[in-house]
C-alpha cells in the first residue's frame, strides 16, 4: 500500500501544474467593436442618434482584432435640409457633414461614453442655434456587453469551438447595443475569411431571437 502511495503523489503533484496552464479563452478579448451607449431624441419629425462604442482603427472585417479606439458618433436628421449644421455636446464640438444616401448629417469624436442618463446637445443650423436632450435608452435591467457574448457562447458553444485553436479565437466579435421600442443586442462573429455569423438578443434576457449568416 505504500509503495501504491509513493506512486501516486507524483500523479497528484503534477495534476495541478496541468491545470495551472490550462486556459480557458476569453473571447471578450476578440471583440473589435463593443457599442455600449444609445442615445435618442425624436419629436415632431426630428430625430438625432449618438452611438458611443470601443472599436478597431482602421476598421476591416477580417477576422483580426486591430488597436481599439473610443468614439462617439452622431447622426442627425432635421425636418429640412440646411447648408450648415454644427454640434456641440459634452464638450466635443465641431461641423456636421451630410450625407446623401441617408438624408442626415453626421459626426464623429474620439471620446468616451457619456455614462449620463441623458445628454444635451447645442445644434446650430444656418447660424441658429437649439439645445435638445438626447435619452440614454439603457434602463435598469439591460444586460451589458459581456453577458451579451456569454448568452451567445453558451447558445452556439458548437461555433466558438469550431474556431478556437488552443488558446485562441480564430476570429473578431462585434456587440452592439440597438434600440427599437426596447433594448436588443446584435452580436457578429467575423472569421479570418470575413465572413459574419450573426445573433439577434433580447437586451434583458439575453435570449437569442434570430440568427444568420
Amino acid at each position: 500500500m505504500k509503495h501504491f502511495l509513493c506512486l501516486f503523489a507524483p500523479v497528484l503533484l503534477i495534476s495541478p501544474l496541468f491545470a495551472g496552464c490550462a486556459k480557458e479563452v476569453d473571447y471578450y478579448d476578440y471583440v473589435s467593436e463593443y457599442r455600449s451607449g444609445v442615445y435618442i431624441f425624436s419629436e415632431d419629425g426630428e430625430e438625432l442618434k449618438i452611438y458611443c462604442s470601443e472599436r478597431e482603427a482602421p476598421y476591416s472585417s477580417d477576422g483580426i482584432k486591430g488597436e481599439m479606439n473610443s468614439t462617439v458618433e452622431i447622426f442627425y436628421r432635421p425636418e429640412k435640409s440646411f447648408d450648415s449644421v454644427k454640434i456641440s455636446v459634452g464638450g466635443l464640438d465641431g461641423e456636421m457633414s451630410y450625407q446623401s444616401v441617408t438624408a442626415n448629417y453626421y459626426m464623429c469624436f474620439t471620446a468616451d461614453d457619456f455614462d449620463a442618463a441623458s445628454v444635451d446637445v447645442e445644434l446650430t443650423c444656418d447660424g441658429q442655434t437649439k439645445t435638445i436632450s438626447a435619452q440614454n435608452v439603457r434602463e435598469e435591467g439591460v444586460i451589458d456587453g459581456r453577458e451579451a457574448l456569454k448568452c451567445v457562447t453558451e447558445y452556439d458553444g458548437a461555433r466558438f469551438e469550431k474556431m478556437t485553436e488552443g488558446a485562441r479565437f480564430a476570429g473578431e466579435i462585434y456587440v452592439r447595443l440597438l434600440y427599437d421600442e426596447g433594448c436588443f443586442y446584435y452580436v457578429g462573429v467575423c472569421d479570418r475569411e470575413g465572413q459574419t455569423h450573426a445573433y439577434l438578443l433580447d437586451g434583458t434576457s439575453g435570449r437569442v431571437l434570430a440568427e444568420k449568416d
